[in-house]
């Protein structure tokens, strides 16, 4: 978080948007029967190593991408996809030959300078990839990892056929809002070879920490790919709204990109733990104050008073109310308090993510605390679903610097900390109890906040 030397101070709330999610369920059988793998009979991976599982994830995700695109490129573009000319190539740099790379401007003469990328190259027509380093990244974010990246540059193989041609970050992020209709696609049965558990979707998310461009990179730079937001809000956008909503991405679309002034880098960075803590409780605090009491400039207020929970440090085991029962690492408490497990939850989210992990997970028990004075239902998906929306409104106007009075702002990687903490504790039951979403459906919510809304308020 960035924060003035002046007192944390209000947040805002914006144009009305009831809280919902997208579903992930997951189907056995493809309505083609069961999947078998895809051979070259199929599709034909040039260079592939014999046995390799990664060239084998590769093939069967690149053969059902192309079956995506021939059946949905004429429904959003017009016209016939056609043949991927160039075709797909595997390499791998301590292995791969150079002769046996064909010339072209796809191909450096070293092939050590095609290693850790895989590409879509144009003037070929043609996609490449490591699969060295296509395994080791399956290793971190799960073996789906190699399927997207291979939609993903189908992807950029869809804006040349389309002859779209946009700024890098609107292209990386629309590749990606693809990916994210395909993997929809995927997810309900039509794919012939390729299948995905919902499960496996929360992994991909976290691997934007990988990919998504540093906080204060520059969205015009010519090579850049959005945050980690923008990237895994481009794809959820592709995978509830499907690819006609990808081929409206313009420079609007990009969410949180920006460039920060280099010279105020010593206010950048995390909080020590102990000032994050009461940073957030602050900062909770303001927001709710004039959610409820004053508006903002495009969004009247709620017109409600209720009395505002205290942040306390709580129990280190079982509830952080009470101390017994089920682990609760963060909780709404009947004495109207929000508390927290500082060892088991809080003080580990802000090492290991950073200090708007401190804000994210202690504003959905608070989110939970006005919801209950406000005569709203408090548990159950429904009450969850909104809490977690309402994480996202509330990091949407403090990064918008709709705060009144000044005092606090944060970063595009504050709001990649709080999509973070949802995707890495989120799904427990020490934080969500009453949830039974995934890490996905979750971050779904905390977008759809960030989006526009009040979260049915």
């Amino acid at each position: 978080m960035r924060v003035r030397p002046t007192s944390l101070a209000a947040l805002a709330a914006v144009a009305a948007l009831t809280a919902c999610t997208t579903s992930v369920a997951g189907v056995a059988t493809p309505a083609g029967g069961l999947r078998m793998d895809a051979t070259d009979a199929d599709l034909v991976v040039e260079l592939a190593e014999e046995g390799n599982e990664t060239d084998r994830i590769a093939r069967n995700a690149a053969a059902d991408v192309l079956d995506y695109w021939e059946q949905t490129f004429p429904e959003v573009y017009g016209g016939e996809f056609g043949e991927l000319e160039g075709g797909f190539w595997s390499i791998d740099p301590d292995e791969t030959d150079g002769d046996d790379l064909p010339s072209s401007p796809c191909f450096d003469d070293d092939v050590d300078e095609l290693a850790e990328n895989a590409f879509y190259c144009g003037s070929d027509d043609r996609i490449v990839y490591d699969r060295a380093w296509l395994a080791d990244l399956a290793e971190d974010y799960g073996p789906f990892m190699i399927a997207e990246v291979m939609a993903h540059e189908m992807g950029h193989a869809v804006q040349e056929h389309a002859e779209v041609y946009d700024s890098s970050i609107v292209a990386e992020t629309q590749a990606e809002c693809f990916a994210g209709g395909w993997t929809r696609w995927v997810v309900e049965g039509n794919s012939r070879h390729f299948a995905v558990r919902p499960a496996e979707l929360d992994g991909y998310l976290l691997s934007y920490l990988y990919f998504g461009d540093p906080a204060g990179s520059d969205p015009d730079d010519p090579s850049a790919h959005g945050s980690l937001f923008d990237q895994l809000s481009a794809f959820q956008e592709g995978y509830a709204d499907g690819p006609q909503a990808c081929a409206a991405f313009d420079d609007e679309r990009v969410y949180t990109l920006e460039p920060f002034d280099r010279e105020e880098e010593g206010t950048q960075g995390d909080l020590p733990y102990g000032r994050a803590v009461r940073s957030a409780a602050s900062l909770l605090s303001a927001f709710w104050d004039q959610a409820l009491g004053k508006g903002f400039a495009d969004t009247p207020a709620l017109g409600r008073v209720v009395q505002l929970p205290e942040v306390v440090e709580g129990e280190p085991s079982g509830s952080a109310c009470t101390g017994g029962g089920p682990e609760v690492d963060v909780e709404y408490c009947a004495d109207g308090s929000v508390r927290f497990d500082a060892p088991g939850l809080l003080q580990p989210a802000h090492d290991e993510v950073g200090d708007y992990a401190v804000v994210a997970l202690l504003g959905l028990p608070y989110a939970t605390a006005v919801r209950a004075q406000l005569g709203l239902p408090a548990d159950g998906v429904g009450a969850v679903d909104a809490v977690v929306c309402t994480t996202g409104w509330m990091a949407r106007e403090l990064f918008r610097g709709d705060v009144a009075g000044g005092g606090a702002s944060i970063s595009p990687g504050d709001v990649d900390e709080a999509a973070v903490a949802l995707l890495r504790y989120g799904e427990g039951d020490n934080v969500l109890p009453a949830s039974d979403s995934s890490g996905f459906e979750l971050v779904d919510a905390f977008r759809q906040g960030f989006l526009g809304g009040t979260c049915g308020l």
